[in-house]
């Protein structure tokens, strides 16, 4: 059964997830506690997670900072870490949530997981058309079905600039920043490993975004 996120997400915080996010990051700092733009940052103590995320994700997050870092990085849940400070010191003002590090929620598969991952002219077949369905629902607003085709196309193997971009702009558009930079470094490093024939032009858009974001 597929989840939907988003909604889980809107249950939980009660259409307020600003509110919780700003609170928390405010107490954190008021506190003496750094926030880190990069989840993999050597000083990295804990993630904090907005909404459950699929276990195979996490457990590709964990195998990443074994690697980088050496060592697991502790999860825990916006709501529980947010009532926990609340608990323990008393209100603060809120203050902007840009800083905050949250792992993007998403249904994307685990990159390992996506079929002809190293076949790339299957891939092309098999994902293309979802993308170019996708793509027209992007264009007539209807982001969320986009999203589910682009993660289809994906799954699919479908690996193009072309398909990155369109996530992108979709995130965006939904002001979902998170999952705007995650498919974004995904793509930089997926298109930057293989070789494959790549719109050079798209690629740097890709490569700019994140430099924006990362401001």
């Amino acid at each position: 059964m597929t989840r939907n996120l988003r909604d889980e997400i809107s249950i939980i915080y009660c259409g307020k997830l600003d509110k919780y996010q700003g609170e928390t990051l405010a107490t954190l700092s008021t506190n003496g506690n750094k926030i880190l733009k990069s989840k993999y940052a050597k000083s990295v103590t804990a993630w904090i997670y907005i909404g459950d995320d699929y276990v195979m994700n996490y457990e590709k997050d964990q195998e990443q900072a074994l690697e980088k870092l050496g060592r697991n990085i502790p999860a825990y849940h916006l709501i529980d870490v947010w009532k926990l400070l609340k608990e323990k010191f008393r209100e603060v003002e809120t203050i902007s949530t840009k800083e905050l590090l949250i792992n993007p929620i998403h249904n994307r598969v685990p990159f390992k997981d996506i079929e002809n991952l190293y076949d790339w002219e299957k891939g092309f077949d098999g994902g293309m058309p979802y993308w170019v369905t996708g793509n027209k629902e992007r264009k007539a607003g209807n982001l969320e079905r986009a999203i589910e085709l682009f993660d289809i196309a994906r799954y699919n193997g479908y690996n193009a600039p072309a398909l990155y971009r369109s996530y992108a702009m979709t995130y965006r558009k939904l002001k979902d920043y998170d999952n705007e930079i995650a498919i974004i470094e995904e793509a930089l490093e997926r298109l930057s490993s293989e070789k494959i024939n790549i719109n050079e032009i798209h690629f740097m858009e890709l490569k700019e975004r994140k430099q924006k974001l990362s401001h």
